[in-house]
């Protein structure tokens, strides 16, 4: 699958089968929120995302029914593993069971805060929102 950003001028290459990864993992976790991190490399103009990997929720996140905090164990490690590949933190992804994809005032401040974190270095990270559920994902 393709996005487009028409205000940044980006492109987001999510492969299907990445696409199904997720999918999978918001089925095993619905009615709960779930999520992880967006993982791959950019092109050499800057202006493509090859989302090569997603990961799981660590098992120190926080899921509930309409809130999702995701935790930090083993990513930081793994981040290093894939920095020696070129591949990088991308951004975010998590669910909202069986509703709307619309990101939440909290999903655009962690945005926010993200792109100004100097540690990941990612001023603009993207952010992945799947709703529905296994019958009708949005």
């Amino acid at each position: 699958m393709v996005f487009f950003n028409s205000d940044t001028h980006l492109k987001i290459e999510l492969p299907i089968k990445q696409l199904n990864i997720m999918h999978n993992l918001c089925d095993k976790s619905n009615p709960y929120e779930t999520g992880g991190i967006l993982i791959g490399s950019y092109s050499g103009d800057n202006f493509t995302a090859h989302i090569s990997e997603i990961t799981n929720s660590p098992d120190d996140s926080v899921k509930k029914k309409t809130q999702f905090k995701r935790g930090i164990n083993g990513l930081q490690i793994k981040l290093d593993t894939l920095w020696k590949d070129n591949q990088y933190y991308l951004g975010e992804w998590h669910y909202h069971p069986n509703s709307s994809p619309t990101p939440s005032r909290s999903d655009i401040e962690q945005m926010l805060s993200l792109s100004h974190d100097k540690k990941l270095n990612c001023p603009e990270p993207i952010l992945i929102i799947l709703g529905g559920n296994k019958d009708n994902w949005l």
